[in-house]
């Protein structure tokens, strides 16, 4: 059996090899930190799987998710199989964060439930209000004095009905910050989820997946950025990590690092997987 090389040990995504029982033999660091045991059979993790777990995989698109449970959680991968030198090897790669990043971001991309709720009733009250005016203006020609003050009164509350809509609906539209935000995530999926989940609030977002190219990006616009999302494993050609260089660099730079010690409560830091409103709240600091 061929022995994992660092590359594979340190690969961002996770790697275990089968044999032909399919129980793990090796798993990377990656793998081991999901949950994934070794000795323990793969399709072990997968509820309601009743086949051979290679043999399922290869009869699947490459879309498809797979749902892993775990003591702590569970996981959705999507599978590839490998074979090397005899050794069946299977990356699986965790798109739990970028699917709870998506629905995020349908729910930004949408009135809040309560909120409509709200705009409908308030439309209701007003339609009611309008056809009890006219009705009552139908009902003859000349007003009485008693008519006129009911006719008063309606058309007071349609009228804040109506401004209470107007609030509503203004209340909602997308405030636009100022300043550029620069996002930087060795994940290019997680990048673009969290650009495009900053840019639905009003931030304008530039978002890298190499440290490099973020890092001389950011030289020369410096000036304009007013914050920094990273993730803390980017490392630099210097050998230094992209956040210590940006604190370098910019002491009074807004630097948000996201961290995968998900009991990390120091200042500025917020854990993966990540909580946008977590991340929201540091961007509002």
């Amino acid at each position: 059996m061929i022995e994992l090389n660092a590359v594979l040990q340190t690969a961002p995504v996770a790697l275990v090899v089968l044999d032909d029982d399919e129980l793990i033999v090796q798993a990377n660091r990656k793998a081991i930190a999901m949950g994934l045991i070794l000795g323990t059979p793969l399709a072990s993790y997968i509820a309601g799987l009743e086949e051979r777990f290679i043999d399922h995989v290869q009869h699947q698109p490459e879309s498809q998710l797979y749902r892993l449970s775990f003591e702590h959680g569970e996981k959705r991968c999507r599978a590839s199989v490998e074979k090397n030198s005899g050794d069946t090897y299977i990356w699986l790669q965790d798109f739990s964060e970028q699917l709870v990043l998506a629905d995020q971001i349908r729910r930004m991309k949408h009135p809040e439930s309560k909120k409509m709720r709200q705009i409908n009733q308030l439309a209701v009250t007003a339609a009611g209000y309008s056809e009890l005016l006219d009705v009552i203006l139908a009902d003859s020609d000349s007003l009485s004095a008693e008519k006129l003050n009911t006719v008063r009164q309606y058309q007071h509350e349609l009228t804040k009905n109506l401004s209470s809509m107007h609030r509503l609906i203004a209340n909602n539209k997308l405030e636009v910050k100022k300043g550029s935000v620069l996002v930087a995530d060795q994940n290019d999926a997680l990048t673009e989820l969290i650009s495009e989940l900053l840019r639905a609030e009003g931030y304008k977002v530039v978002g890298f997946s190499d440290p490099n190219t973020a890092l001389k990006y950011y030289r020369v616009n410096a000036h304009n950025i007013q914050k920094a999302v990273v993730d803390e494993g980017l490392i630099c050609d210097n050998d230094a990590s992209l956040v210590s260089t940006l604190q370098t660099a910019s002491p009074d730079l807004g630097l948000i690092v996201l961290s995968e010690d998900s009991d990390s409560r120091d200042h500025g830091k917020v854990s993966k997987p990540l909580d946008f409103q977590v991340l929201l709240e540091a961007m509002d600091d």
